[in-house]
Formats: structure tokens, C-alpha cells, sequence
């Protein structure tokens, strides 16, 4: 098969209830998830984007575990990838081996060979047309659509321009040996902002990003300003005054989602971060 065959035939697979896929050809392939249990399994050496239109996505890789929510689109170029579908669900997928698109981007105007890193972002508006168009045209087998491939290819690594900004700090003297440098951090910062552990440990994070606890606090605080358990540790509080702010969930429920020991600990810390407590906050929200 040609180059250019190998980005007009992207394979297309539409998965019910508890359908599966495990796409091996060396082609793109589109996937639409649109009913529980659907599962996909990528392989190691592929690349993959993933639009969640309704429901969630769950994520299982070897150094992740986590979910992708509604509205969110997930990037992803560091070894197998599982995604499966707990509840009713909405999401359109493309993937295909590291190298297709690798060449696909070359072919861009200042093109390269630039990994994904394992990361979330809400995708704009064209990025969403893109996602649509493509799945629509490899849904009806209408082979010239290599062009809105290429244009999707190019618009899932544009997306990811804000975590790209911080390869200028990542240390390494070639373009390559940063990007090494931040793929290895973005995974410890992905766990800690997607992943479904309350609680995590440096150790752990370590292990993750193949460093030493010492060498990652060091190169984490270079790179992003703060250090990994700062960095958790500022989520877990952002995310308790959301609990308490917007849901009715009961405090002891909250205290063990974000994983303190107790509802009184819970309570102690989200007043010193606050300087008010639950009930005030609670009681202002129903006024």
C-alpha cells in the first residue's frame, strides 16, 4: 500500500454495547464509542486522541489510571493505552502508529516529529469540527479524506501549544532530549491532575517518571514552579471547596474523596486554606 493509501483509508469502527476493538492494521483508525461498555485497546508505539462528547471514558495505561469526562479530549503517545466505557457514552477517537503520524506532521508547513504528551484539554472549536468531519468521512468509506486527517493530526498537536511552552525550561541540550525530559514530567503531572488516586506518594511519582524522588522535585520545580505533592496538594484543596461550594454531597463523603482520614482533619485543613468553615460556605451557597 502507498504512503498516501496509508492516510485516505482510515478504518472506521462504531462499538455498541460491550463492543471492542484492538485495531492492528498499519493504517489510522476512527473509532465512535456510543454505548456502555465499549472498549478499545491501543497498542504500544501508537498515537491516539480522544473526544468525550457524553458520559466519561475510562483510562488504564501501565503508569495511569483515570478517566477522560465530558467535553474533555485526551492526547496520548507513551505506551498501550485501554479505554473503556463504564456508563452510556458519547466519544469519537482517532489512532494510528507513532510514525504515520509523524510523517503526517512533516508534511505540515514547520512540521516535525513531535511526540504527545499524555495530557487533557477542553479542544476548541475547530479541533471538534475536525474530530466530526473525519469520523463522518470514514463512516461512509469516502477515500479523500487525507486531507482532514492531516488537518486533524496538526490540530491534536496544536492543542497541545500551552504544555509545549514549558520545553524551554526542561534541561537536555537538543529539542529531543527536552522533550524526553517533559514527556517523563507530564506523565507525573497528568496522574496527579486526571488520575483517580486520592492520595499520592513521591516515591510512587518517582517510579512513574523513572527518576529519583530528589531528581524529580528538583526538575518538577524547575519546570512547572512548584514540586509534585505541591502541586497535588493545591488540586486536592481547589477541588474540596468545589465539593462543598457545589454539590450536596455530605462532608465525611467529601473528607474520604479527597483523602484525609477523618471528616474533622478534612474540616481543620479547609478552614485554615479558606479562613471559613463547610457549614458557612454551605450556608452562603443556599442563601
Amino acid at each position: 500500500m502507498c504512503p498516501a493509501a496509508l492516510f485516505s483509508t482510515a478504518e472506521f469502527h462504531r462499538l455498541g454495547f460491550a463492543g471492542a476493538v484492538v485495531p492492528v492494521a498499519e493504517r489510522f483508525h476512527v473509532v465512535v464509542a456510543a454505548a456502555r461498555g465499549a472498549q478499545v485497546d491501543i497498542p504500544a508505539g501508537w498515537a491516539s486522541a480522544w473526544w468525550v462528547l457524553q458520559g466519561s471514558l475510562g483510562v488504564q495505561a501501565p503508569a495511569f489510571q483515570g478517566e477522560v469526562a465530558k467535553g474533555r479530549l485526551l492526547a496520548w503517545q507513551d505506551g498501550p493505552l485501554r479505554l473503556s466505557a463504564p456508563g452510556k457514552v458519547g466519544a469519537i477517537g482517532i489512532a494510528g502508529p507513532a510514525h504515520l503520524w509523524a510523517r503526517r506532521l512533516r508534511d505540515q508547513p514547520g512540521g516535525s516529529d513531535r511526540l504527545l504528551m499524555p495530557w487533557q484539554v477542553r479542544p476548541g472549536r475547530e479541533l471538534r469540527r475536525l474530530m466530526l468531519r473525519v469520523a463522518r468521512l470514514s463512516r461512509h468509506g469516502q477515500p479523500r479524506n487525507e486531507a482532514a486527517l492531516g488537518a486533524l493530526v496538526a490540530a491534536v498537536h496544536e492543542s497541545q501549544a500551552p504544555v509545549r511552552i514549558y520545553l524551554d525550561a526542561c534541561s537536555g541540550r537538543t529539542r529531543q532530549r527536552r522533550e524526553q525530559v517533559l514527556l517523563r514530567l507530564m506523565r507525573v503531572r497528568h496522574l496527579i491532575t486526571f488520575g483517580r488516586p486520592a492520595r499520592l506518594d513521591l516515591t510512587s511519582l518517582a517510579e512513574v517518571a523513572n527518576y529519583s524522588p530528589t531528581h524529580l522535585i528538583r526538575l518538577y520545580r524547575e519546570v512547572f514552579g512548584e514540586t509534585p505533592l505541591e502541586h497535588a496538594n493545591r488540586l486536592r484543596v481547589l477541588r474540596s471547596w468545589a465539593l462543598v461550594r457545589d454539590t450536596r454531597m455530605p462532608i465525611g463523603d467529601i473528607s474520604e474523596v479527597i483523602g484525609f482520614e477523618s471528616k474533622s482533619a478534612f474540616c481543620r485543613s479547609f478552614k485554615a486554606n479558606f479562613g471559613t468553615t463547610t457549614s458557612q460556605v454551605r450556608r452562603a451557597g443556599a442563601a
